[in-house]
């Protein structure tokens, strides 16, 4: 499998950390509000509430190749000042035009790490897995990489305080979540004008973190098909993670309430028995809130809750790829 050293990549967190860091300080003067959106959108705050603009342009560079796959880099211009990376793995011989899905890393991340090129790490292979399958993978680099909060986890250079962003960012009537879903969301703006790639059963997963972020997309984005989420459905507020609560005067949606945001696309919760950050009680709770939405719908099909015999990682043998995929 290909490998790089961390050092290749720096360029992209500092860029990225930096540009969030201006709008932190300078905010949103340039987005005008838009004149109806989503009560979700509304309750995030700034940029998924403002007016929509053309659609972002990217670039890539190209990172290297292995048996799997050929790799890339993508620079996505979410908005003005903002550049947003990812890796794209398209995978050898696979099918014109590729199915695609889009797979987000959990706290102290990265793409690079998700698919092995940092070294171990708790993601089993999923891009690997998905691949297999002739997906191609877009994994985005989201502003939650280890520099310094774990010394047993691949560490990176450029140093960030996501809580201090977030207290800067909902002064503004926004917050890091919101900033980020909304970059997800570009991708996907840019993404859909690539004519190799098909996003008609686009679809998501995301583990720990990476799942917060990919199910609020999928409640605001029904260009989002299929959501595979993993390890973390206990309910979305958590004192751990203070950013996790809505801006001032909006209450928090629970994830259970966002997965009912998804009826009638397919929804698929994975977590752990042994699960010790995010145990399963919690998510056992949430899953019977968005079960009960499908059912009402007549749609109990398109919602699987699944605890496994395992801890804070991927599955190793789920079935959530296959569900993702659909072979």
């Amino acid at each position: 499998m290909y490998t790089e050293l961390p050092e290749k990549s720096e360029y992209s967190r500092r860029e990225y950390a930096q540009a969030i860091e201006r709008i932190a300080r300078d905010g949103f003067s340039f987005s005008e509000k838009a004149s109806s959106v989503l009560p979700l959108a509304k309750a995030l705050g700034a940029p998924l509430d403002t007016k929509p603009t053309d659609t972002p342009t990217f670039s890539q560079e190209y990172v290297g190749r292995d048996e799997m796959c050929e790799i890339f880099r993508l620079r996505i211009n979410a908005m003005p000042g903002l550049p947003f990376y990812g890796l794209m793995f398209v995978p050898h011989n696979a099918p014109s035009p590729v199915p695609l899905c889009i797979a987000a890393h959990g706290y102290l991340g990265t793409p690079e790490l998700m698919y092995g090129m940092h070294g171990k790490n708790g993601y089993s292979g999923i891009i690997q897995r998905l691949l297999e399958k002739k997906t191609a993978v877009f994994a985005p680099q989201l502003l939650l990489w280890n520099c310094g909060f774990n010394p047993a986890k691949p560490h990176y250079e450029t140093v960030y305080n996501r809580t201090e962003l977030d207290k800067k960012l909902k002064a503004y009537d926004s917050g890091i979540n919101a900033l980020e879903i909304f970059c997800i969301l570009r991708s996907i703006d840019a993404l859909s004008k690539i004519s190799a790639l098909d996003l008609s059963e686009l679809g998501v997963c995301g583990m720990s973190y990476g799942a917060f972020l990919t199910l609020r997309a999928m409640a605001l984005d029904t260009r989002i098909r299929r959501g595979y989420f993993m390890s973390c459905f206990d309910g979305g507020i958590d004192p751990r993670f203070p950013e996790w609560r809505f801006r001032d005067g909006y209450r928090s949606f629970r994830d259970g309430e966002l997965a009912a945001m998804c009826v009638p696309r397919k929804v698929f919760v994975e977590v752990g028995r042994y699960d010790d950050i995010f145990p399963p009680e919690g998510a056992k709770r949430e899953a019977e809130c968005a079960a009960s939405a499908y059912n009402h719908a007549g749609s109990e099909d398109s919602f699987i809750f699944n605890i496994w015999d395992g801890g804070h990682i991927v599955n190793p043998q789920s079935p959530g790829v296959k569900f993702l995929t659909n072979v």
